[in-house]
């Protein structure tokens, strides 16, 4: 959900595709010969294993080619380390250990405490307001968006599949994990805009960006009158500095915990305050509104 991981992430897509050859451990001779061994062992094509695989990688749909690829992984990790090498990529991911068929468990129990948290702090942001609140609808439709006749939480649907997309590394829910990040930040973006009243043009590339900016200055102008933006502005100043973890770049510590991995553990806490926030904000507005309604009844009797 948070702003400029996401649009450093399709900056980099626009400006600096260009034809991929894999990393160095996938291309190497070692990885390569212990693949084909491994398939023409283990598996009757692709997908079947000639063995029954472990109760989690079936419910995880594990196929025989990807499970070799794990062990391969890491036989080629023992290589590269034992001969004094540095711990190579795959794929252009470091290897991690895989718990219960997850590949990146860090990864997959941080995404699930987002999604937690915002469940809890969305619960009770609705049992606070009533739905007569300023901004109530608005700031619903950050945490819900309906779809069809069911109801969708956008940042809950997002960390959901954020947790499917890192325990299972697909085209399909790493499609489904940024699709989902990128309708978080620019939802956040809309609500700014509806709750600062202002209109403006914006690029779904710059679409963080502009959040982020808009944000600080709506905080600037206002902070001697509005004492409860400091949490925005709070929340803008620490997402961009958990979002240098998006940026490093290390081998995974004790081979579960990479950079993205705590990126995810940062953005728990500033969930909640962006959920304080939002009740200061409909609480102000609630108050503002009231008054300003009561000054037009006087003036019209």
């Amino acid at each position: 959900m948070l702003v400029l991981k996401w649009l450093l992430i399709l900056i980099c897509q626009i400006l600096l595709v260009t034809n991929t050859v894999g990393s160095i451990g996938d291309r190497s001779q070692f990885y390569s010969l212990c693949l084909e061994n491994c398939r023409d062992n283990n598996c009757d094509n692709d997908d079947k294993f000639k063995v029954q695989p472990s109760l989690s990688l079936r419910l995880l749909l594990w196929s025989c080619k990807e499970d070799c690829s794990y062990k391969c992984i890491w036989k080629t990790v023992d290589y590269f380390t034992s001969h004094g090498l540095k711990v190579p990529q795959f794929h252009g991911k470091w290897p991690f250990i895989r718990f219960f068929g997850c590949q990146e468990p860090a990864s997959v129990i941080f995404s699930m405490l987002n999604f937690y948290a915002h469940i809890t702090m969305y619960w009770k942001f609705k049992r606070k307001f009533q739905s007569t609140y300023p901004m109530f609808y608005i700031w619903t439709y950050f945490s819900l968006i309906q779809l069809i006749l069911s109801q969708y939480k956008i940042c809950i649907h997002g960390w959901f599949w954020s947790s499917v997309f890192h325990a299972r590394d697909t085209s399909f829910t790493e499609v489904m994990d940024y699709s989902c990040a990128f309708i978080m930040v620019l939802t956040l973006l809309y609500c700014m805009l509806l709750s600062t009243k202002c209109k403006i043009l914006f690029n779904c590339y710059i679409t963080g960006f502009l959040t982020f900016v808009l944000t600080m200055i709506w905080w600037r102008r206002n902070r001697k009158k509005l004492s409860y933006i400091s949490l925005i502005g709070w929340f803008n100043i620490l997402t961009v500095f958990v979002t240098i973890l998006e940026v490093a770049d290390f081998a995974p510590i004790f081979w579960i915990f990479d950079a993205h991995s705590l990126w995810h553990a940062s953005t728990v806490p500033l969930t909640i305050l962006l959920y304080r926030f939002m009740m200061a904000d409909c609480s102000y507005l609630n108050i503002y509104y009231s008054k300003l309604t009561l000054d037009i009844d006087h003036h019209i009797h």
